[in-house]
Parts: structure tokens; C-alpha cells; sequence
């Protein structure tokens, strides 16, 4: 934990000064006596995870000392785990632990083993049946949905089925004004600019679930609509945007608190939980998102009225026909050849299928540069660069590559 990790610079952060707060930011490293939990225990309210930072901050009011465990080998071993149901496959959540970037961190931080540490020799065999088993479970499902409902679009991260291919209802191009985060430079913009995607709009998705606060939207065909996350119910990428009727009040931050439902607050407090988020900040675009636990009403959520539907980033989902089918898997080899279905063309990968549009970048979709390299002049992505990619291939093309064909 107290080493220099480079990969802080990749997300766009500050190193030293996030590594130096994100130490005390996980769970699986506490341990402490109930002496110390009865003078700052955690708050007895439903949330959709607890905040590691903030027990520590108020222990150390109390004068009570935390550091991380130094391990005593080079061997030890740190378990990280995260239950489903806390994270995003339980229900949508105006906040939730399983913002995609923090899975993705999670999962590239640290360094690869030369050999496997030796405590888990013994178990690797049952690993690997396991992992076989499961591969095998989820081929077993993919048969039953298609032979019951034809084809269907899967994360292309994880391979779990988010929608039926028959629920498509249209072909569109999402324009996103984001301010642009450059890993490499360090640097992040003032001004947001448009960023476009090609997206599927599918009129339901039961393997995706919304997250996040809504945010208005961008574009003369989703006027009256408003947008959360849609992400992955099995893994948390972020594979797009659901889209919902504007004009739900909108929720604040603190736990157990998210619509209004009583309409006694006049003028424009009504249109959030409670007058503490409102009267909050003298910025309206902050208004909903501020945290009061000790002011909160905490009044309950009403349903969402009219229908929802959502919108899939086409290079973060693939089509599966049928159980069996070639999925690809991660290579450090180009995935570029000339064939008779790319020869001469510059719109299609080398199975024919169509090249989309994406854009790279910290929030975009789960779509982090670091994911992204031209498979034909083999050259890194960078931020809020705009590629073309095929979901079913794991497949990306430049925009210099591109012209050039």
C-alpha cells in the first residue's frame, strides 16, 4: 500500500496525495479491537456500502491511531472481495460502491507474480476446475436464452447477457460534453468538449441495472429525457446510459435518503428531498448531490413514471448466436488481418462486422484509455481520443489508421 503506483497517473489523479487517502479507503485491511468500535461505530443506517474513510477520520478525532499492516514476507497475500448484492446487482442505487472506475482500479493495481505464491499450489487444480465450470454454466444459459429467444447482445467485458437482440429499437449517436482527462500529461481541461458514441437503443435490459445520480441529457432526440449509468449487473462496467422521463425530483447523497415525496416545501424546494440539499449550496447545479445525515428527511422514492429504456455503447457489448461461439480473450497480439471482408474498407473489422464510434476517456462508459490500443499501428489510446471499435472482435482502429485505408 505505501508503494508508488504509477497507475494513480493513468486515472487522471494526483499520486502521491490519492495514494496517501485511498490507504485507509478499503475494508479488507481493518481490523481492530470493539473498544475502539464502541467509541466511533458505523452509522446504523441501510447504505449500499460503508464509508472506510470516513470511520478512520473519526477515530483518529478520538485520538485513536490507525496504520496499514506491513507484511512480513514477500508472499503475503490481501483478498479482495466485493458481495454482489452490495455492489450492483441487488437494485439501482442513486449511489453505489460499484462505480465501474473503482472495479477497473481494483483490478489493475499491483504487480504481476513471477510463479504462483506457493501457499496456493495446493489449489490452483481446483482453481482452474472451477473457473472450467463456470465458463461452462454460463455457455449452459447462453444455449437455454437463444434456443427460447434468439440472439442476444452480452458485456463484452464479462460475457454476461445484458439484453435480447430483438428489443433493439433503433441505431443512434450519443454526443457527451466532458472535460478531458490526459493520464499521460497529467492534465485535465476547463471546457467540455462533445464526445460521440455509436449506441444500440434497446427498449429493456434485464442484465444491466442504472446507477448514479440522473443528469440532464445532450441532443435534440432524448429532449425530455434525463440519464443515469447503465451498467453491467455482473461485473459493474459501464456499458452505457438508461434514459428515464424528465422531471423526478432529484436525490441527494446521504445514506437512506432519495426522493421527495411530500410536497409541503414551496417553490423550488420541491424538487428535492429534502430543504437541506436545497438551501445547501448557492450553486443550483450542485442542488440534490450534498450529504446532511443529521438534517435528512429521508423520505421514501416514488416510482418512476413512463417508460425507460436504454442505450448501449456499441464496442462494450457483443452478439452471441449460440453457446460455443469464439470468444475473444486478452492478447498482447494485433488482432489485424486483411481479409476478404476488411480488404480496401475502412468501416468494418476483418469478420465484416461494423466498425463503431467510441471515445476514450475517465467516465466515458467504462471506456479508460488503458483498455484501447490501435490494432493495426499498435499505439496506445489516449484520452478522450475517438476510436472505432467492434464489441464482437475486441477490435479498435484509429483515426490516422482509418484515413490511411
Amino acid at each position: 500500500m505505501n508503494k508508488y503506483e504509477p497507475l494513480w497517473e493513468e486515472y487522471g489523479q494526483n499520486p502521491r496525495k490519492s495514494q496517501s487517502e485511498d490507504v485507509y479507503n478499503h475494508g479488507f485491511v481493518y481490523m481492530y479491537h470493539r473498544s475502539t468500535w464502541m467509541k466511533q461505530p458505523f452509522p446504523d443506517v441501510e447504505t449500499v456500502g460503508t464509508k472506510d474513510a470516513d470511520f478512520i477520520k473519526q477515530m483518529k478525532k478520538h485520538g485513536l491511531t490507525a496504520r496499514p499492516v506491513e507484511p512480513r514476507s514477500a508472499e503475503a497475500l490481501a483478498a479482495v472481495g466485493w458481495h454482489r448484492d452490495a455492489t450492483c446487482g441487488a437494485k439501482e442505487a442513486p449511489a453505489n460502491i460499484n462505480h465501474s472506475q473503482v472495479l477497473n482500479f481494483m483490478m489493475f493495481r499491483g504487480e504481476e507474480v513471477e510463479r504462483n505464491p506457493r501457499c496456493f499450489s495446493a489449489h490452483i487444480p481446483l482453481i482452474k476446475e472451477t473457473a472450467s465450470e463456470l465458463v461452462a454454466r454460463r455457455e449452459r444459459y447462453l444455449k437455454d436464452l437463444v434456443d427460447e429467444h434468439g440472439s442476444l447482445q452480452v458485456c463484452a467485458f464479462c460475457n454476461f447477457a445484458v439484453t435480447l437482440s430483438r428489443c433493439k429499437k433503433a441505431e443512434r449517436t450519443v454526443s457527451e460534453k466532458m472535460c478531458i482527462v490526459d493520464a499521460y500529461e497529467g492534465t485535465q481541461s476547463y471546457d467540455r468538449f462533445n464526445q460521440k458514441f455509436d449506441v444500440g437503443e434497446y427498449s429493456s435490459a434485464g442484465g444491466a441495472v442504472a446507477e448514479g445520480h440522473w443528469q440532464p441529457t445532450n441532443g435534440n432526440w432524448l429532449r425530455g429525457q434525463v440519464q443515469r449509468m447503465a451498467i453491467c449487473r455482473n461485473c459493474g462496467f459501464q456499458l452505457g446510459w438508461r434514459f428515464e422521463p424528465e422531471g423526478a425530483p432529484k436525490e441527494c447523497n446521504s445514506p437512506g435518503c432519495t426522493y421527495l415525496a411530500n410536497q409541503s416545501l414551496s417553490g423550488r424546494n420541491k424538487d428535492y428531498c429534502c430543504s437541506g440539499c436545497a438551501r445547501g449550496s448557492a450553486d443550483p447545479s450542485s442542488w440534490g448531490t450534498l450529504e446532511h445525515d443529521g438534517e435528512c428527511q429521508k423520505l421514501p422514492v416514488p416510482k418512476i413514471e413512463g417508460p425507460v429504456f436504454w442505450s448501449f455503447i456499441w464496442r462494450h457489448v457483443r452478439e452471441r448466436n449460440k453457446p460455443g461461439e469464439h470468444v475473444p480473450e486478452e492478447s498482447d497480439r494485433s488482432r489485424h488481418t486483411e481479409t476478404v471482408y476488411n480488404r480496401k474498407k475502412k468501416d468494418v473489422c476483418p469478420q465484416g462486422h461494423k466498425l463503431r464510434c467510441f471515445c476514450t476517456g475517465q467516465g466515458n462508459g467504462g471506456a479508460l484509455p488503458l483498455y484501447y490500443i490501435c490494432d493495426v499501428c499498435d499505439v496506445p489510446a489516449r484520452g478522450a481520443q475517438h476510436l472505432w471499435g467492434c464489441g464482437s472482435c475486441d477490435y479498435d482502429m484509429c483515426d490516422k489508421c482509418m484515413s490511411k485505408r
